[in-house]
């Protein structure tokens, strides 16, 4: 598919279009946006696999925040981004332990890595982490799958 013009896409597109509909005058479509992940310098076709011997939780590492100020750190700033935590030391925690570096992606998302959906859904965990650090009072979403 890289490998053709747009015009040839666009006329394989319209052939396949007018078989599955069974109309033969369905008119063309007027335009074609593709990827070329194949061919993308900085991608090459690649996507993130789980390797033999990895578990779910080496996926949930990719997506921990830095600086990641050790495991306590992270038990701690759970509940602050789950909306579950209001006491004054969760207060202490939004103002002193900022958040630098945040990670999205498909590789990042325990149940739909490798996907387009795992990474639109990590890419929203994310935005609703930086929601919360902005406004701790703001009404989140929850965890999307």
């Amino acid at each position: 598919m890289e490998t053709l013009t747009d015009e040839e896409v666009l006329l394989s597109l319209t052939q396949v279009l007018r078989r599955v509909t069974g109309n033969a005058r369905l008119p063309a479509p007027r335009s074609v946006l593709r990827s070329r992940w194949h061919s993308a310098p900085y991608t090459r076709g690649s996507y993130s696999y789980v390797a033999v011997g990895s578990t779910g939780e080496d996926i949930d590492r990719l997506a921990r925040p830095l600086p990641e100020d050790g495991a306590e750190a992270q038990a701690l700033w759970t509940p602050v981004l789950r909306g579950r935590c209001a006491s004054s030391s969760c207060v202490h925690l939004r103002e002193n332990l900022r958040l630098q570096i945040l990670f999205a992606g498909e590789a990042t998302h325990r149940t739909f890595y490798s996907t387009t959906h795992g990474a639109l859904l990590s890419g929203w965990r994310e935005a609703d982490r930086l929601i919360a650090l902005q406004d701790p009072q703001a009404q989140l979403p929850g965890p999307q799958l």
